[in-house]
This record gives structure tokens, sequence and C-alpha cells, in this order.
């Protein structure tokens, strides 16, 4: 089994569709016909991994933009990552 990219090196997997419906997002992985809702935070953190943004810039420009602590933000953003990279919505 191969091992898994670490976090810090994720991007969007192409083979997903996003759409921002009010402040939701909904992703379809057209590989699987599977649909993902992600919340608001969810759906920014994905925007930002959009524009080519790094972890360490997501983590920042959350806190910035939700005014939250860091280690939270840092948190939630990992598992988030984690969690899309498992369900193969991110790539190396």
């Amino acid at each position: 089994m191969a091992e898994a990219c670490p976090i810090t090196t994720l991007k969007l997997n192409s083979g997903v569709i996003a759409k921002r419906l009010d402040e939701v997002a909904i992703l379809v992985d057209v590989s699987t016909n599977r649909i993902f809702e992600l919340n608001h935070t969810g759906a920014r953190v994905w925007e930002l991994m959009g524009e080519g943004f790094d972890k360490e810039q997501i983590v920042r420009r959350l806190v910035d933009e939700f005014d939250a602590d860091l280690p939270t933000v840092a948190n939630e953003v990992d598992s988030l990552l984690e969690r899309l990279r498992m369900e193969g919505l991110l790539a190396c």
C-alpha cells in the first residue's frame, strides 16, 4: 500500500467538481459520483486551496477572517484536510 502524502503537500483533486451555495460548498467526486457538503469554514478552506494557498497560509487566513485562535484553527484544518484526503477529494 502506498504511503499517503503529507497534509502540507495536498491539492484539490481535479476529478472533483465544487459549487458554492450560500454558506456551504457541494463537492462531487466525478469518479465515484459521491456528493459531499462542506460547511462555511470548510468551503473557505476549499476556496483557499483552489487559489494556491498552502496549509499554513490557510490557517493564518482563517484566524484573521474568523477571529479565532491559532491552535483551534490549525487542529480543525488538519482534521478537515485529513478527511478530504481519506475521501479522495485531495491529491498529492
